[in-house]
């Protein structure tokens, strides 16, 4: 193997590569996606140019203290090597060595053979016994098998992801320490002004967490919604935001955190990448509710209600919503599903209905676009069904339940590739995946998860990546660009994180697609994958 790189396969099923999977000790990335858990050590030690003698003074296995590491800037841990010592370019000593080899002491280096009292001992010579065993021993670390190296990157393994285990363990039981945690995803992190960012940061709320919403913005790319569940008519909405430079994550403001009737099923964002000025926010719950958010100015943030649309027009009373999508390609519309078996399509600057459709036989239990005229539906009869703006007589059963009376809960439509859409059984732990060419019959099945699968998320800029999370408490990032052949189920996910508790929701970012939201009891996560 070169660089000492191995396989390491976890409890979850996710497959991560080990440290220097790649010559050179280089990361890959799943099409410049994501990297999988682990640490990349370099290589263990520097080689000598060939015809050059190795330097006498490196030898210093018999030193009494440590030597003292300085990491390159930007390098993380990334510069550490595997046995401990410092690799440099083109196998020539560091500069510090280099210094102790002239003659110098080195500064916070390694004790040389100074005498009882203190004083630098004789530079060595090429006739100092000592020197001639460090030369001796330098030569026979250049002759150690590969094998040695391999065997010493699988022990650095095995310490580090137990590190991790250990550390990620120790940050879900210490809260959210201002937004901040250290633990990390698989990698190391980037350095940002000398200081290195976190993986993951996590804000614990009162209640329980279940609606999120990333906004879309391009001055906002680290602002998210979440919305409270508690079986009450009070419920909240929280706009968080994360500060990178200070390394904290929550609610900024208190008047960025308002009351909401009973909980939000979802929250949206509107989809418009521009800047400046006021935001606009959706959820839905009795009725859809659209609230403008002005925090163009620190201190003086606000948020307001805009309008409250009801789907029902000869009762006071209407019939909850399940779900709802806003469409990124008029912006002026957005759908709604609801338990009274109907899709609703609103014109938002009328405020008025569009259309609204009888769509299944059931409750219609989420509601998806795929163009700007087109869209689906899951419900509770156990259909994928897709309709057409055009002809709104008729609609195209693409997948139907194997067991008729379990329904489907959850629908993903692939913005990348539209020819994709995921779905969810309720109560299950598997993931269909289905291809609208041809209806009735799953391209694949992800079958990982070990409870049931509560939400997915397409990735907002690849086509062939959807992450998962569920009871199980994983939220698992899969590869599915060999959808063109069969799967069987035996897809194993590239990508695994085990959260403290049974995941109720997860957003992937479109204005930052490295960045993975979860809430999982009364806690959101935002994850760097």
């Amino acid at each position: 193997r070169e660089g000492g790189g191995e396989r390491v396969r976890g409890a979850s099923g996710a497959v991560g590569r080990g440290a220097g999977g790649r010559p050179g000790g280089q990361r890959e990335r799943e099409r410049g996606i994501m990297e999988p858990s682990s640490t990349k050590p370099e290589a263990a030690e520097a080689e000598a140019k060939p015809g050059q003698e190795p330097e006498a003074a490196v030898a210093e296995p018999t030193a009494p203290a440590a030597e003292k590491k300085e990491e390159p800037s930007g390098a993380g841990r990334d510069g550490e090597g595997i046995a401990g010592t410092k690799a440099t370019e083109g196998g020539e000593p560091s500069p510090k060595r280099a210094k102790a080899n002239e003659g110098g002491h080195e500064d916070g280096g390694v004790v040389k053979d100074d005498d009882a009292n203190g004083a630098p001992g004789p530079a060595p010579s090429s006739k100092d016994p000592d020197a001639s065993n460090a030369k001796q021993t330098a030569e026979e670390q250049e002759k150690k098998p590969e094998a040695a190296t391999v065997e010493a990157a699988g022990n650095k393994i095995g310490a580090i992801m137990a590190a991790n285990a250990k550390e990620a363990e120790a940050n879900n039981n210490n809260g959210n320490n201002n937004g901040k945690s250290q633990q990390g995803v698989g990698k190391t992190g980037d350095n940002m002004g000398g200081q290195k960012r976190a993986e993951i940061y996590t804000y614990n709320a009162k209640d329980m967490v279940f609606s999120l919403a990333w906004s879309v913005r391009k001055d906002k790319k680290f602002r998210l919604a979440a919305g409270s569940f508690v079986e009450e008519y009070q419920n909240k909405v929280e706009i968080l935001y994360l500060d990178e430079t200070k390394g904290e994550f929550g609610l900024s403001e208190p008047a960025l955190s308002f009351s909401h009737p009973f909980p939000a099923t979802k929250i949206m964002f509107v989809p418009e990448k521009g800047a400046g000025g006021t935001d606009l926010l959706a959820t839905s719950s009795d009725y859809l509710r659209l609230y403008t958010i002005d925090d163009t100015q620190q201190g003086n943030s606000s948020v307001e209600v805009k309008s409250i649309l009801s789907n029902s027009s000869n009762s006071e009373f209407c019939a909850p919503l399940t779900s709802f999508d806003w469409n990124e390609d008029d912006l002026n519309k957005i759908g709604t599903s609801s338990i009274d078996t109907t899709c609703t399509i609103w014109d938002l600057e009328k405020e008025v209905v569009d259309t609204q459709l009888i769509a299944h036989d059931r409750e219609v239990y989420d509601f998806a676009w795929g163009g700007a005229g087109v869209f689906a539906s899951v419900s509770a009869d156990g259909s994928v069904r897709v309709f057409d703006l055009r002809d709104k007589e008729h609609s195209t059963i693409i997948y139907e339940s194997p067991h008729p009376e379990v329904p489907l809960v959850r629908l993903g439509w692939n913005k990348q590739d539209p020819r994709y859409m995921a779905t969810v059984l309720m109560d299950s732990s598997k993931v269909i995946i289905l291809d609208i060419r041809f209806p009735t019959l799953p391209v694949a099945e992800l079958q990982r998860h070990q409870a049931s699968v509560n939400q997915l998320a397409w990735a907002p800029h690849s086509s062939c990546h959807i992450c998962t999370a569920g009871d199980d408490a994983q939220a698992l990032i899969w590869d599915l660009s060999s959808m063109s052949q069969p799967l069987d189920g035996s897809l194993d996910p590239i990508l695994a994180y085990h959260a403290g508790a049974e995941i109720n929701n997860l957003q992937w970012s479109s204005a930052q697609p490295d960045w993975v939201a979860i809430a999982f009891s009364s806690s959101v996560q935002i994850l760097r994958v």
